[in-house]
């Protein structure tokens, strides 16, 4: 489980983004952090052709700075297929530490917006998206996965986790936007937008209630005392055929609105703004995985997982079932409480802030507070206070996202980002990919989109 969370992210290349999103020329991309912001827009219309971005930021996992090669995505990508790039950060003297690791990913494909009258916009996006998180997990629990137990260092200690969490899951999400002025009066202008999704969900896995004390002898036996553990999945092997990827199905939605004030009424709404502040609640709602779909629980007082190693499974239900026989006595179907569990979606408040110093120079606050489920199954999404002075005309852009991502842990982040034309790349924490530190977090995007500009009279300045 631990693994399939940071798999899933470097299989798909979330909607960070604060070097790009709050442009004036984000497009379609500025609705995925507030759906107000395509009204009124500086864009006639926009067409999102493709673009990807990936998040990473943990506490557990590093790759040496020396073993990643100047923007090495590709040794990145293998060597997390591979399992030959990671080192741990876990600490023999201090088994019981907890590390925490969080991802989000995206594809955004063919998406659009587009005016439909002076001020009422639509628009549609599709997405293939992927969140998951590690919370809490001992550094013991942590380490004996990363070995796959086989690290002998480790054998005959008696081991204990009672706070670890795994909750991850990957959709397609299908969205429809809607934005419009609500409110225009002298020098104040107020937007507003909603965005629908329908969700499919792929694939989820969670674990939750953690409480195991266990012992690696060897690779002959694996003892459990007093332990409990509830778990659920999708069956994994249907992704190997295309047709079988579809475990669920959810609703979502995004709601956002924003007030701006100007420095004069003349082209308002265009080019002129003196700052816009907007305020917006992201990913309300969840997926319930019903297809192919188990949820157990795990319990004994002292259970023996004997010749550990040489067990051998044909698909995932072997692991469930087995994994029932060792708790249960014997019992391969005892574990199993459930054929469905619901997932929530990473939901969050947003916060932006927009003001523009002088001309083509502006200077953005995003903040992005995560809400966690309680007891519920659901991902979160980590924390964000970002701040980006950008430089911004029709055809060309740069910012310096500065920013800090708190997932049980802050970490603070260096990014760049550039828009040329039609192309846009970049990201919120570059450090990793450029050789200034080890590779402990990411934050890369990159994409491409079609737009017209509205006409009005700056355009010849901004050009």
């Amino acid at each position: 489980m631990f693994f399939l969370c940071l798999y899933s992210g470097f299989s798909l290349f979330a909607q960070q983004q604060l070097g790009i999103q709050n442009s004036n020329y984000a497009g379609i991309q500025g609705a995925l952090l507030n759906p107000s912001s395509i009204a009124d827009s500086r864009l006639k219309w926009d067409l999102n052709i493709m673009s990807i971005d990936v998040v990473f930021a943990n506490t557990f996992l590093y790759a040496p700075k020396s073993s990643v090669p100047f923007l090495g995505f590709k040794k990145i990508i293998e060597g997390s297929i591979h399992e030959d790039l990671f080192g741990t950060h876990f600490d023999s003297q201090n088994p019981n530490k907890l590390y925490n690791v969080s991802l989000s990913a995206q594809i955004l494909g063919p998406s659009f917006f587009i005016k439909v009258a002076k001020k009422h916009v639509i628009g549609l996006t599709v997405a293939a998206r992927a969140s998951g998180n590690v919370s809490n997990i001992t550094g013991n629990l942590g380490q004996n996965a990363f070995d796959y137990f086989l690290n002998s260092d480790n054998w005959n200690k008696t081991f204990h986790d009672q706070s670890a969490r795994v909750n991850a899951m990957a959709w397609l999400e299908y969205g429809l936007h809607y934005a419009t002025v609500i409110y225009d009066q002298g020098l104040n202008e107020i937007k507003g937008g909603i965005s629908l999704n329908y969700l499919q969900g792929v694939g989820a896995i969670y674990a939750k209630n953690t409480n195991v004390t266990y012992k690696i002898v060897d690779t002959t036996g694996m003892v459990f005392s007093n332990t409990t553990l509830d778990y659920g999945r999708t069956d994994f092997d249907d992704l190997k055929n295309l047709h079988d990827r579809n475990h669920g199905h959810g609703f979502g939605a995004d709601l956002g609105v924003t007030f701006l004030h100007f420095n004069t009424d003349d082209d308002k709404g265009k080019d002129n703004y003196l700052y816009k502040i907007g305020i917006s609640l992201l990913d309300l709602g969840k997926i319930n995985f019903n297809r192919n779909t188990g949820s157990y629980h795990l319990s004994a007082a002292s259970a023996t997982f004997n010749n550990w190693h040489e067990a051998t499974f044909a698909d995932n239900k072997q692991v469930d079932q087995t994994l029932s026989a060792v708790f249960y006595n014997g019992d391969s179907s005892r574990s199993q409480t459930g054929n469905s569990f619901h997932m929530t979606m990473p939901s969050a408040l947003s916060i932006q802030a927009d003001w523009n110093i002088y001309e083509h120079f502006f200077a953005n606050l995003t903040v992005v507070k995560g809400f966690g489920h309680g007891d519920n199954v659901g991902v979160v999404r980590p924390d964000v206070y970002g701040l980006t002075p950008r430089y911004e005309t029709q055809w060309f852009e740069v910012s310096l996202p500065m920013s800090l991502i708190y997932y049980n842990h802050l970490q603070s982040r260096m990014g760049v980002a550039v828009r040329v034309w039609y192309f846009f790349f970049g990201g919120d924490a570059v450090g990793s990919v450029v050789k200034i530190n080890n590779l402990q977090q990411a934050d890369v995007y990159a994409g491409i989109h079609y737009f017209v500009p509205e006409k009005s009279k700056n355009t010849i300045k901004n050009l």
